[in-house]
């Protein structure tokens, strides 16, 4: 029993360091990420859609947005779907969150941005970012997993709390509320309209 002990301690104290390591390669990543989207939204050469088009290039690989599709409705409603609709589903939700987030980051007027320390959730790392500006800071947090198998291993964000509200979250109440009073095609017409200013 001492000797099993003994194991399960050494055992966690190499633990530790690995997960340490983990969350900052999660926070250097969203650092960097966040530092290069910064220097393009200062740019006052580049035109907005030239902007655009380079922010997506740099958080498309490090924000899985197809798996936050499918989180946002559950497995229950995702399986009412058939294949073709699963697809459009996802192209609709997608479409409509790089937008939301292309639309939000052009507000940028050179707040300050504040890296808290990482921590880890299970097998995924939380990396939160305060954006100080002259209201209320503005708290969020990403939540990341890793993607991929052996070699191919990659951190992607899979969720972003906003002041404590989480996005699939958010989207999930109203899908669900919208698919217990409606029918998958209701969803989806309501996806195909434009989002309002």
């Amino acid at each position: 029993m001492k000797k099993a002990l003994i194991t399960a301690l050494c055992l966690l104290c190499t633990a530790f360091p690995v997960m340490a390591d983990e969350v900052k390669s999660v926070e250097n990543l969203l650092k960097e990420k966040t530092e290069t989207v910064l220097k393009i939204l200062k740019a006052k050469e580049i035109d907005e859609q030239a902007k655009k088009n380079k922010i997506m290039e740099i958080i498309s690989p490090i924000i899985d947005f197809q798996l936050m599709a499918k989180l946002t409705l559950g497995k229950i409603n995702w399986g009412k779907l058939s294949e073709k609709q699963k697809t459009e589903f996802v192209d609709l939700f997608v479409e409509r969150l790089k937008r939301s987030y292309l639309d939000k980051s052009s507000f940028y007027d050179d707040e300050m941005i504040v890296y808290k320390p990482g921590f880890q959730r299970g097998n995924k790392v939380h990396a939160p970012v305060n954006i100080i500006s002259n209201d209320k800071p503005i708290e969020l947090l990403y939540k990341f997993y890793k993607s991929g198998r052996g070699q191919g291993q990659k951190w992607m964000a899979y969720d972003i709390e906003i002041n404590g509200v989480s996005l699939i979250k958010s989207y999930q109440a109203q899908f669900s509320e919208l698919l217990k009073n409606g029918t998958v095609e209701d969803l989806l017409v309501s996806l195909r309209k434009p989002v309002e200013e």
